[in-house]
């Protein structure tokens, strides 16, 4: 069965399809300069220049600015459940009505009139339930925009571009990599999967998508032993070949480009049960999410000069009918969170991380039976040494619903985007968000 069945509306906002529905354009050759056959990894929007200057200028870039803060996007995608994530147990009685068979019995945060669904406080140190009473988490209830169509398809496409538009755009955190990132460096601005997220996606600004980096190196299937060799000698020949046609050209840049990936990668690679990426900390096993933060916490560290990342979250927490599954899914994201920011902390890079945990939307604040439809007023937290600890936005009130009987939005995605430009990244939000100044801001660092 589909893990998609409670709602083909899910189903749509995969990427290519909102793509074509948008009329964006796909990436061009000149767009995707090279890919590493094996090597996971991707850059986009590289001008021709020698692969090794890519890798030059990201050292440059580290040197340069060794403290840079980081920021990571991480997205929930389907539409996380407010009340059954973040209880409120000040007005329990009204949301246990609205939940007779769903609710919740919250694990109290100190201090808070609220509380987290038990599955938040698992992983190491309590996961993210321990993360909030270490002050390392603000969480932001009612988060969504106003007048929300509750589309998987629209809603993802405005958050992932921070515009309220139909048509095409260039992601919000792209937009900043225009605006005050560099043209040589590629890995400036990273997702962490086998394709470039809409959020990261840019107009000029190089970009790269990473699958696996500490699996470097080129993979030709039932290729081994010394025909595999003599393969990349071959693979490795084409691309220093001179003359021929136009199309030979572009071939053997691409094969010069793609080979120079996988070797500059080389470092990477696991020989010998050794990993040079390896953590000393423990992430869940059999978990895509916490294998790719686990890499992106491992290059982190590297004289990469990165300084945004996106990482999606394999999950579907479009929970129609089946709400049952929202516990499951919390707990691999307080589990995978809590290591990440273990993680940070043990390769002594954790202050300058800042992690920023959202969904499209939330639900409909009274259940179906087995599941909650798709609603307004959503959650989501910032995360990080330095993130300023507490609930920062107002908790929509269960007894003043909208005229559609769904959350009140309390706080506009946008205020939260210009906080984070503002306050982390340190760029003037207006040159991103446009119209800016009318969302106002909110504390989310210290």
């Amino acid at each position: 069965m589909s893990r998609h069945r409670a709602c083909d509306d899910f189903h749509r906002s995969s990427e290519q399809v909102r793509r074509d529905y948008l009329g964006g354009p796909a990436l061009t050759r000149r767009q995707i300069l090279g890919a590493g056959l094996g090597a996971g990894l991707a850059l986009y929007g590289v001008k021709a220049m020698p692969l090794e200057r890519v890798f030059e200028a990201a050292a440059a870039e580290a040197a340069a600015a060794p403290d840079a803060p980081v920021l990571v996007s991480v997205f929930l995608p389907g539409g996380v459940d407010l009340l059954d994530t973040l209880v409120p147990l000040h007005d329990y009685g009204r949301y246990a009505d609205l939940h007779p068979k769903l609710k919740i019995a919250g694990l109290p945060l100190g201090g808070a009139a609220f509380g987290v669904h038990p599955s938040l406080a698992e992983g190491l140190g309590g996961g993210v339930k321990g993360l909030f009473e270490r002050g390392k988490v603000g969480f932001l209830p009612g988060i969504d925009y106003a007048n929300p169509d509750l589309s998987h398809f629209h809603s993802r496409h405005f958050w992932e571009t921070g515009l309220i538009t139909a048509n095409a755009a260039p992601g919000w955190l792209g937009r900043w990599l225009d605006r005050a990132g560099g043209r040589d460096n590629p890995l400036q601005g990273l997702s962490m999967g086998w394709g470039l997220s809409p959020v990261m996606r840019s107009a000029r600004a190089p970009a790269a998508a990473v699958s696996s980096p500490g699996d470097a190196g080129f993979w030709i299937r039932d290729v081994w032993g010394e025909p595999y060799d003599e393969a990349m000698a071959a693979y490795g020949r084409l691309g220093r070949a001179r003359g021929g046609s136009d199309a030979l050209r572009a071939s053997r840049t691409a094969a010069r480009l793609a080979k120079g990936v996988a070797d500059r990668l080389e470092p990477y690679r696991e020989r010998d049960g050794i990993d040079p990426l390896a953590s000393t900390i423990a992430y869940p096993e059999q978990s895509d999410f916490g294998e790719r933060l686990r890499y992106l916490a491992a290059m982190i560290q590297q004289p990469l000069g990165i300084r945004v990342a996106d990482v999606e979250m394999r999950g579907d927490f479009d929970t129609h009918d089946n709400q049952v599954e929202l516990g499951p899914l919390l707990a691999e994201v307080s589990q995978c969170l809590a290591a990440f920011q273990a993680d940070l902390e043990v390769r002594g890079v954790s202050q300058r991380v800042l992690t920023f945990v959202w969904s499209e939307f939330g639900r409909r604040p009274e259940e179906n039976d087995t599941g909650t439809d798709h609603g307004a007023g959503g959650l989501a937290w910032v995360q990080g040494d330095r993130a300023l600890p507490g609930v920062h936005s107002e908790y929509p009130s269960l007894g003043q619903l909208d005229d559609d009987d769904n959350l009140r939005v309390t706080i506009d995605f946008r205020r939260v985007y210009s906080s984070l430009l503002e306050q982390w990244l340190g760029t003037d939000a207006s040159a991103v968000i446009p119209r800016s100044e009318g969302f106002g801001r909110v504390q989310l660092t210290r």
